[in-house]
């Protein structure tokens, strides 16, 4: 028997007086399931069962409890399962009407979670919406329903029918997502939503984009046809039909909606925090104009096994309450076929339900059964209201199965066979549905026939006409991305020079602290130095962001601990001692400017880099930037930087502004503290789709900051920045070196008239060579920076080169051989070495050995390991040693 309709027994009514009295003494210290129904005996004057009941006697409390244990737990026996292998309980022969119809409610096809929720406001508010909602939608809703049903059935059978060997992740058997998601769109837009950004996965995402989303069928076609999406000579690499997005705008009655569903590689929820970026720069936007954030929805599509497999599901979800990246409630749909690929239940996940994770951020859980297209609507008018109503997360969970494999050419029978017996004699839902809409009266008993016929039709009209279709647009995004459009020509490099007395007066408001602000005297220090020459590295960043903000170019920097910097070197937000109140100096510069917002992530990588990098997507006036802790931290957001970063613009013309900064270098602090793994980066850039940079000085990162902003282009912007330079003396700026005419320097030589070596590097090994240059006074050796490492300044090495075409080159770095910049360059330099002339095209490289590990842990070790690569790089060099004796002595 059901623990739901059997009786309380005597012990569990002593534990229930045992809780009670906990509950009468301290209401948290018992869960927040047991309060309300405490909370319900008080209000009665009823105590638990079994305990004393002195004075009059009270009504039996028994019906109440169980009621309250209905709502609690009635999800976990409800009819879900449209092939019913899980079928609830049996109900009790007697039982009053109020308990009856809870149990309708709660272990029908459709079923509420709230139990979790710790709010007793946001619990009442959900239970008296779910309770009190018709129990049958209107009659034109499940006509609009009905008729989504039949064109999802109708699109499938014809791609299965044309093209039964295609991929294609078919929504066979859990139609009902397509009137589901349609309805949260229509319900959005009359709750005033304006704007939806939608990221989904591959099942069903051809039917959605066909029949919900907006996506001109005969493009959709093509594609599926294998016809090139986009107008480019030579065709651009691309993706698959079902990778792809839309841009669309859908009218519900009076109401429009301007929708995105971005493109999306196979990596199961990786879009995830990329659609709520996008939905926060939009949100930022509709603020920015009088709006509110609500007007922006974001809508989540998940897969049962994915969902509570993938770690950037629970990433993403943590972010949905911090102030710096909500976005004031997410819809999430579980698209619940009930397996993964060949994995059962009880192989993918832990806990009861796939949508346990969202206990932790406590959002009410629907699920529904989706052969109850009713339920589906019901499930999505409750999300849409609870969210504009609380600006929260909710989930529905669309509980269906999966008439065919993971894909269409799969054989699911190898793993499954006896589901899928019960699948093949499983009606479909479009024609159960029309059944019970034909025995209601809302059609006719011809209606299905009919809506078949006609979206059959008109699919097979729209595939003839595809043979002939041609892409008549780049895909290239346009509104605020027109002016970013390349044409064909690298843009102008463009002035970065600021005027001194600009400069100056930022810096003084840089510099300045609130009178009366009880600011840490060790941070006041470091705050006042900041309008005096030289100019450190902080100060030269804050400048770059502060003349941009003065433009009125936005500036995000987001990440952890970059606030303060997590070498404590950036102090943005003041705090005051005394009473804690913080102040953002860049937010007061004291003249008309930009908002400027610096935000500590949580600990995550993979999400708030994913957050980021859709922010910018729709921002491309803002300078968005995200700072690893550690440069070696990047490869927890690595299918982030691989799916999307580097090659979006390639596979879906999808291009962005992102600034990723990366401290990097060895210091004899380990593995995990060293590399950001430069070499990755060179490895995939190609087709100029990234930059990746090196400065080494304030002035170089200053310049190359502001150029990012102000080049008529935008690519992603990886820098490898500095850890020792922070405060490393001569790694300081003058003003001089920001002024008008100055710019980014890809290539910095200290040579003299001669040189018979050029010593090529990148980063702070520069100055370490530097310096034995002029400790052994080696005039023939030129130390040259370079600061750009893709794409590679040919330009600039080619004059270089020529400039001592008999010398030769030697390639310096830290890094071992195996890793770092030198496989990226060995051969490009070779290449505009022999293009420039030179007697000797061959580069030598000079590097720590080979290693797996990309650094050691030990001082000693990294300190004698540096000297030998300093001392390598000048072997053989005729050299000053009066010079290298008296610098050894000035030391």
């Amino acid at each position: 028997m059901s623990r739901l309709s059997s009786p309380l027994n005597a012990a569990g009514a002593a534990y229930l007086e045992a809780l009670q009295e906990r509950f009468r003494d301290d209401p948290a210290s018992v869960d927040v399931s047991w309060r309300a129904v405490f909370q319900i005996l008080d209000e009665l004057g009823a105590v638990a069962p079994g305990a004393p009941a002195p004075g009059p006697a009270v009504a039996d409390p028994s019906p109440l409890l169980l009621r309250e244990e209905i709502r609690q737990r009635g999800h976990a026996v409800a009819g879900l399962d449209p092939l019913g292998r899980n079928a609830p309980p049996a109900a009790p022969v007697s039982e009053d009407a109020e308990t009856a119809r809870l149990r309708r409610l709660y272990q029908g096809t459709l079923t509420l979670e709230t139990a979790h929720i710790d709010d007793p406001a946001l619990r009442s508010w959900l239970q008296e919406a779910y309770e009190g909602a018709d129990a049958v939608p209107p009659a034109e809703a499940r006509r609009r329903a009905l008729a989504l049903l039949s064109a999802a059935e109708e699109f499938e059978r014809l791609l299965g029918t044309r093209y039964p060997t295609k991929k294609r992740f078919g929504a066979e058997g859990i139609e009902t997502l397509i009137p589901l998601l349609d309805r949260i769109l229509a319900a959005a837009a009359a709750a005033g939503v304006t704007e939806v950004q939608v990221g989904t996965m591959h099942r069903g995402r051809l039917s959605l984009m066909a029949n919900v989303l907006g996506k001109p069928l005969v493009e959709l076609f093509a594609g599926i046809k294998g016809m090139h999406p986009f107008l480019a000579d030579p065709p651009v690499p691309a993706d698959v039909p079902y990778h792809m997005g839309v841009d669309s705008s859908l009218s519900f009655g009076d109401r429009t909606l301007a929708l995105t569903l971005s493109p999306n590689p196979s990596h199961l929820e990786a879009v995830n925090p990329v659609i709520m970026g996008r939905a926060r720069a939009r949100q930022d936007l509709a603020r920015d104009q009088g709006g509110d954030a609500g007007q922006v929805l974001c809508v989540l599509l998940h897969t049962d096994a994915s969902v509570i497999g993938q770690g950037s599901v629970t990433e993403a979800l943590q972010l949905s309450g911090v102030a710096g990246f909500t976005v004031a409630g997410t819809i999430h749909i579980v698209v619940n076929n009930q397996i993964g690929f060949t994995t059962e239940r009880d192989e993918a996940r832990t806990s009861l339900h796939c949508t346990g994770l969202w206990k932790a951020v406590d959002s009410p859980i629907l699920h529904v059964n989706a052969d109850d297209p009713d339920a589906a609507l019901r499930a999505a008018d409750l999300a849409v209201s609870f969210r504009q109503a609380h600006g929260r997360d909710a989930v529905i969970d669309l509980v269906g199965y999966r008439r065919n494999g993971h894909n269409e050419i799969d054989e699911p029978r190898f793993t499954q066979p006896l589901d899928y017996k019960a699948i093949e004699g499983h009606p479909p839902v479009g024609a159960l549905y029309a059944g019970r809409l034909a025995a209601d009266g809302v059609v006719g008993a011809d209606a299905a026939e009919i809506l078949a016929a006609d979206h059959k039709a008109r699919f097979q009209q729209a595939l003839a006409a595809a043979s002939d279709h041609r892409p008549n647009h780049d895909g290239f995004p346009g509104g605020r991305w027109t002016p970013f459009a390349s044409g064909g020509t690298a843009p102008a490099e463009p002035d970065t020079g600021i005027a001194a007395d600009r400069l100056q007066g930022l810096l003084a408001a840089l510099a300045a602290i609130p009178d009366g602000f009880a600011a840490d005297r060790k941070v006041e220090r470091v705050i006042r130095r900041r309008a005096e020459e030289p100019l450190d590295w902080a100060t030269g960043e804050a400048l770059a962001f502060a003349t941009l903000l003065a433009d009125g170019v936005p500036v995000r920097l987001t990440g952890q601990d970059v606030v303060r910097g997590a070498f404590s070197h950036r102090h943005f937000a003041l705090t005051d001692a005394v009473t804690g109140r913080r102040h953002v100096s860049l937010n007061h510069l004291g003249v008309e400017q930009a908002r400027f917002e610096v935000i500590n992530s949580p600990l995550s990588e993979y999400a708030v880099l994913g957050f980021e990098y859709g922010y910018s997507l729709e921002r491309p006036d803002a300078l968005v930037i995200w700072e690893a802790q550690f440069g070696d931290f990047a490869n927890g957001a690595q299918i982030m930087i691989d799916q999307f970063i580097v090659s979006a613009e390639d596979k879906w013309r999808q291009p962005s502004g992102l600034v990723i900064l990366l401290p990097h270098g060895l210091e004899g602090q380990g593995p995990e503290h060293s590399s950001a793994r430069p070499e990755r980066f060179l490895q995939m850039a190609a087709r100029d789709n990234i930059r990746v940079a090196h400065p080494s000085t304030p002035a170089n990162y200053f310049h190359l900051l502001r150029r990012q902003m102000l080049r008529r282009d935008r690519k992603p912007l990886v820098v490898l920045s500095p850890k020792t330079l922070l405060r490393l003396p001569a790694a300081v700026s003058a003003l001089a070196d920001l002024a008008p005419g100055t710019g980014f320097r890809p290539v910095v030589a200290t040579a003299g008239e001669r040189a018979e070596r050029i010593l090529l590097c990148s980063g702070k090994l520069a100055y370490e060579l530097e310096r034995e240059r002029a400790a052994l006074g080696a005039e023939e050796a030129a130390v040259v920076r370079l600061e750009m490492l893709y794409p590679l300044p040919e330009a600039e090495l080619s004059a270089l080169f020529r400039r001592w075409p008999g010398a030769s080159c030697v390639w310096v770095q830290e890094e071992p051989r195996n890793l770092g910049a030198w496989s990226y360059l060995d051969r490009r330099l070779e290449a505009v070495r022999a293009s420039a002339g030179c007697a000797e095209p061959r580069v030598a490289c000079v590097a720590r050995a080979e290693a797996a590990s990309p650094a050691g842990s030990f001082h000693g070790d990294h300190d004698a390991d540096q000297r030998r690569l300093v001392e390598q790089a000048f072997a053989g060099l005729a050299v000053s040693l009066p010079s290298r004796e008296k610098a050894a002595a000035a030391e």
